[in-house]
């Protein structure tokens, strides 16, 4: 691992923040840009008022009101701000660490202080307990399945809270790492597949998919059984040391020296990752395979559906990767690839923020939903399993993962 002997203290999160903030010039060329503001028309809901407001709470002149947190919590951390700020601010490590800040009530000037929403302790335990326990929650996805069985599904649907509303219409049968196909093979280049939270259950079959393709060009694939989740929740939900600590937790358990790759299957799980300095090359898996030299692939099967790419924001901006979709793609003969002009705005996701903003998240959802109406594809694809979910659930049909695609072509060559 990457280290630096005489790297410098880090400053207080506070004066972070402050430092941060400060770098903007309050130009307001990223309020346009942003999905909240866009919908709210209020300045306070935008980049730059959310800024104004983290200053002003690291400085001491603000208190932590149920307004102001309101504000800050209704950011979606889509980083449209980022990606067209003439002064590279780093508005994602201001929202991150001002949540952080007020989750640990650093802010409190008054009896009305307030931390943030995703710190209440029904979010929390859904986060600590569910969503990032992969056996747990694919135990529970067991339970699901066995309802869909018995045709009780509508009923968990409709009486089920939330997490049962943003269920996909298609639930897929539960991954179980003790039956991976394909045995290690020492002569292979060996990669590890990291599949995140929801890898044995909602995104079990693009867990399947990747393996099945990532054996046909070859490489060897190892999976620990013990990897957890990746933090993002925890990061962006306030708790930055849990953040932290997950991700060294998977270095751990990573920690391989015959491997020449951890391939991560989510575009999030991927910038979360890459926060720490790996021995190796963190790489969505999306961008591994469009990357990977025509040699290595086998002859695939033509598809002529008409495919409609939605692109998360965590891989157009925090990955910057916004053609590795496209490109792996066109590896299929006869495909037809239209991405959404809606591409540029949020889907409205954004992890937890789908449970705890329903209202809006479906609003930002609409115009996607409209869009793909029209187009009238075949197949949408995302390669981020919370963006995939949330488009389901509106459509009423599935949302593939790219390599679900290749690994049709595969089988049909």
């Amino acid at each position: 691992m990457n280290t630096t002997s005489n790297a410098q203290p880090p400053l207080k999160l506070k004066a972070q923040i402050r430092q941060h903030a400060l770098e903007c010039v309050m130009c307001g060329i990223c309020v346009p840009h942003c999905p909240t503001f866009a919908r709210t028309g209020n300045e306070a809901d935008g980049p730059r008022g959310r800024i104004s407001l983290a200053l002003g709470l690291s400085e001491g002149h603000l208190a932590a009101t149920p307004d102001v947190v309101a504000h800050l919590d209704a950011c979606l951390t889509c980083r449209a701000c980022e990606s067209v700020c003439p002064s590279l601010v780093q508005y994602g490590a201001i929202i991150d660490q001002t949540r952080a800040a007020l989750a640990t009530r650093d802010f409190a000037r008054s009896i009305k202080s307030i931390t943030p929403k995703a710190t209440e302790p029904r979010w929390r335990w859904l986060r600590d307990y569910v969503l990032s326990q992969r056996q747990t929650f694919g135990r529970l996805w067991s339970l699901l399945r066995f309802f869909e069985k018995i045709w009780l599904l509508g009923l968990v649907r409709r009486f089920g809270g939330r997490l049962a509303q943003t269920l996909p219409p298609v639930l897929p049968a539960r991954f179980r790492f003790n039956t991976q196909p394909a045995p290690l093979n020492s002569s292979l280049q060996k990669v590890g597949l990291f599949i995140g939270c929801t890898g044995e259950s909602l995104n079990s079959d693009v867990v399947r998919a990747s393996i099945q393709v990532l054996n046909a060009l070859g490489f060897a694939v190892h999976m620990p059984k013990t990897q957890v989740c990746c933090g993002a929740m925890h990061q962006h939900g306030g708790d930055l040391t849990q953040a932290a600590t997950l991700r060294t937790d998977n270095q751990r358990i990573f920690a391989d020296p015959t491997l020449t790759a951890i391939i991560v299957i989510g575009t999030a799980c991927t910038g979360e990752l890459q926060r720490a300095a790996w021995d190796v090359p963190v790489v969505e898996i999306t961008d591994f395979l469009a990357n990977s030299p025509d040699e290595l692939w086998p002859k695939l099967a033509p598809n002529p559906a008409t495919v409609a790419i939605h692109l998360p924001c965590s891989q157009t901006r925090v990955l910057k990767n916004p053609t590795s979709t496209e490109r792996l793609l066109r590896k299929i003969p006869a495909i037809k690839l239209v991405p959404l002009s809606s591409n540029d705005r949020c889907c409205g996701a954004a992890g937890m923020h789908v449970l705890m903003f329903p209202e809006q998240a479906f609003a930002l959802r609409t115009p996607k939903l409209l869009e793909v109406a029209a187009l009238k594809p075949d197949v949408v694809v995302s390669a981020n399993i919370g963006c995939a979910t949330h488009l389901a659930a509106g459509l009423g049909k599935p949302v593939l993962h790219p390599v679900e695609l290749v690994a049709q072509s595969c089988v049909g060559a």
